[in-house]
């Protein structure tokens, strides 16, 4: 079932110069009818925490990295519906655990992470679930600068492949479990200035609740760099991918996509890259709109001294929708800027603001597009209490609405307070 908002057309024309605290990000997604809760908020721990720490735990040459957490989260909205809202405390529970093992005489090292998120909402307690991340990559550098990685990442989940993307997801919560594999080769230096690396990568999505709408998604790309200045690089890029799903109601298609762009180091402190090119996608079923256009992204960091930081990231993009099946994509337009800041030694705050919007092609019946536009921020503080203990505390605002008369449970607003209190050993 889809939501009907106001269509914010001259709102998005003022909008997309806004100061730089404010983000545009033109985002559309067709939304699941399905009753689960919209935990959107329980993106998992950062396993940068573990990261972060001394790994005092040590077995011979492997380093542990254990972590927990607890949260308390309020949701004024945990079905992310229009009106008639329902609100919930949630506890949250995170057990974590890296090993990461360096193999000095190989000039490799491999490292493994799992963490687990066990949810109760108070209220609602059928909406309790577990989700779990299993995360392990291989990196070696072989004779004459030859580099391979490998990684691969598996999500049992209700949050949406593409929650990276669109921070305000508009999909329903629905169960997933999805394995990303991802392989690198850095080819060697045989040119001064030039650096190149091919890459393959190969993703399952397995959806339990909507038969037929599991999919396989395969891409080869590969990657040219050359140094034109001492800080500045160009780069080239060529893509080929491929979306397969379980059923013929979706349509397969492939992808071909080429890319050119610059990326640099202004000063010590600010980097940054630039990518622009086209993309086409072919639908193999008739009756499926082809993507044929412009994609790119902007992203620049920025650190203006010891205790701030600023960053910026544009994207225009092209990404798979499965539902409903007579729609294979939407154009997605996105600006994003983050601003952190060290308050003391112990203390840390950051400022996130963000505009989205999506553009759905209009189908049969239809005489425009569907836009869902939506807007919001996150503020959160962080206090690091002993070098392993940790505490934070967050709140994040989201509203959006739809152009479409027939999209009505799209809009929603949602307010989520967490605090956080953890340790990493």
């Amino acid at each position: 079932m889809r939501k009907n908002l106001k269509h914010p057309s001259a709102f998005y024309t003022n909008t997309c110069f806004v100061h730089f605290f404010s983000f545009l990000f033109i985002l559309f997604l067709h939304q699941i009818a399905c009753n689960k809760a919209d935990a959107q908020y329980t993106v998992p721990v950062e396993l940068s925490r573990i990261d972060s720490t001394q790994g005092n735990l040590q077995l011979g040459p492997v380093r542990l990295h254990p972590l927990f957490a607890i949260s308390e989260i309020f949701d004024n909205n945990i079905f992310d519906t229009p009106d008639d809202e329902k609100s919930d405390f949630i506890t949250m529970y995170s057990p974590g655990i890296k090993l990461f093992l360096p193999i000095r005489g190989m000039k490799s090292e491999f490292s493994v992470s799992y963490l687990a998120n066990f949810l109760e909402y108070r209220e609602n307690p059928d909406e309790g679930r577990m989700e779990q991340y299993v995360d392990g990559s291989w990196k070696t550098v072989l004779p004459r600068g030859l580099g391979i990685t490998l990684h691969n990442r598996f999500e049992d989940t209700e949050i949406p492949p593409t929650f990276d993307s669109i921070y305000g997801e508009l999909i329903q919560r629905t169960s997933r479990r999805s394995n990303y594999f991802t392989s690198t080769v850095a080819l060697p230096n045989y040119f001064a200035r030039f650096d190149s690396e091919l890459s393959y990568s190969n993703n399952d999505h397995q959806y339990d609740a909507f038969e037929g709408s599991s999919y396989n998604e395969q891409k080869i790309g590969t990657r040219l760099t050359y140094k034109l200045l001492t800080k500045l690089d160009t780069l080239a890029e060529l893509n080929f991918g491929k979306t397969s799903y379980d059923t013929n109601v979706i349509s397969d298609s492939v992808f071909y996509e080429s890319l050119v762009g610059l990326q640099w180091k202004e000063t010590a402190k600010t980097t940054g890259n630039f990518k622009i090119g086209y993309r086409v996608r072919d639908y193999e079923e008739e009756g499926f709109d082809q993507f044929n256009g412009v994609v790119f992204s902007l992203e620049s960091k920025t650190q203006f001294d010891t205790l701030t930081n600023f960053s910026v990231l544009l994207r225009r993009s092209q990404e798979e929708t499965f539902l409903p099946s007579n729609r294979g994509f939407y154009e997605l337009n996105s600006i994003y800027v983050t601003f952190t800041r060290k308050l003391t030694g112990k203390i840390d705050a950051s400022l996130a603001n963000y505009y989205q919007l999506i553009d759905f092609p209009a189908i049969q019946g239809q005489t425009s597009d569907t836009e869902v536009f939506a807007w919001g921020f996150r503020t959160s503080i962080d206090y690091k209490i002993q070098k392993w203990l940790f505490t934070g505390l967050s709140y994040w605002y989201e509203d959006r609405e739809s152009s479409s008369d027939d999209s009505e449970d799209q809009g929603r607003k949602k307010n989520v307070i967490t605090f956080t209190i953890g340790a990493a050993f």
